[in-house]
């Protein structure tokens, strides 16, 4: 245990002197912070609505200072926070090997599960230390330009947001040392990871695209079938009309876009990034539908994102299994 505690440290001096890990932490802040810079722009537009009114339809409802987060958990976030866990993970073993270190590292009374145990604690220690400072000066950020602190609710979900993207890291932090270690290049790895992350960011686009050619539409049958209408006016005369005789080619068509949306929903589960874009919208409680319009607590979005929180979880758990049981059985 000494040992992997040793390993996680040293692998954690290296992380944080690196000037790759300080460039890649900058160019997160950046986006991260400029995302939030849209958020108050946007937040900002609606608060003017919101103070003038509106002279048609319902008065336009105020905005939440959580609201300033949504474009940065839209797709900056999913996208940056995958690339960072890659870039810090993608050379764990495979640098090792060409280097020719792991023989050396090997040698020393440490065990093989210590190295990987090691490697990977210290690994998500520096995703959640890098996320957190994202977060911190993001929120800064926010607060300062609105001018508005954040209520105990809204800081309880931006915690459980947190908490939900060092899993997703983790997801990907796995994946670059699963990739590691089954690849002896490490660019190869680089480059492999990245082709996941891009299957994952278009599966919801690629299932659309399945669902519409596994459930095609006829579109040669029209919706609403016609007959014909005869009445006799006061004269005698015969009035023929068409009219409009309901079928069931409207009934069927509804079931068909039922199945297509199942579809793309189910196949989307395996995506850890649709995932955790649907943990991150329903944590942050700014998409809702309700028949009260009451916006839902912190407790019950929780619940509600919980089942995705959990597949995340799975998921990075699975990553780390399968590098585990492949480098323990390498030949080295």
């Amino acid at each position: 245990m000494g040992s992997m505690w040793d390993i996680g440290r040293k692998q954690l001096e290296d992380s944080f002197s690196s000037k790759k890990f300080l460039l890649i932490l900058g160019l997160f802040l950046v986006l991260s912070m400029g995302s939030v810079y849209m958020g108050v722009e946007e937040y900002n537009q609606q608060m003017e609505n919101f103070e003038g009114g509106s002279n048609y339809g319902p008065a336009p409802e105020k905005p939440s200072l959580i609201d300033v987060f949504g474009p940065l958990v839209g797709l900056n976030l999913p996208l940056a926070a995958a690339i960072l866990a890659l870039l810090l993970s993608y050379d764990s073993i495979s640098r090792e090997r060409e280097d020719e270190t792991i023989e050396l590292l090997l040698s020393y009374p440490i065990y093989r599960d210590e190295i990987i145990n090691g490697k990977f604690v210290a690994g998500l220690f520096t995703v959640a230390t890098a996320l957190l400072i994202a977060f911190t000066a993001s929120s800064g950020l926010a607060i300062y330009l609105t001018g508005v602190l954040p209520t105990a609710e809204q800081i309880f979900r931006l915690v459980f947001l947190w908490q939900g993207s060092v899993i997703y890291m983790g997801f990907f932090f796995g994946l670059g040392t699963l990739l590691s270690v089954i690849l002896n290049s490490s660019w190869r790895a680089l480059i492999t990871g990245l082709v996941v992350l891009l299957l994952f960011l278009a599966t919801p686009f690629l299932s659309g695209i399945m669902a519409d050619t596994i459930y095609p539409i006829e579109t040669d049958n029209p919706g609403v079938s016609t007959g014909v209408s005869r009445s006799v006016s006061a004269g005698g005369a015969v009035a023929v009309q068409e009219v409009g005789i309901p079928n069931r080619e409207e009934n069927k068509r509804q079931e068909i876009y039922d199945k297509r949306e199942n579809f793309v929903n189910q196949v989307s589960k395996f995506s850890a990034t649709t995932s955790f874009q649907n943990f991150a919208s329903t944590m942050l409680g700014t998409d809702y539908e309700g028949e009260t319009g009451l916006k839902p607590t912190v407790w019950e979005n929780l619940s509600s994102a919980l089942g995705y929180l959990i597949f995340l979880l799975s998921e990075t758990l699975l990553m780390f299994t399968g590098s585990y049981t492949l480098f323990m059985r390498q030949d080295l």
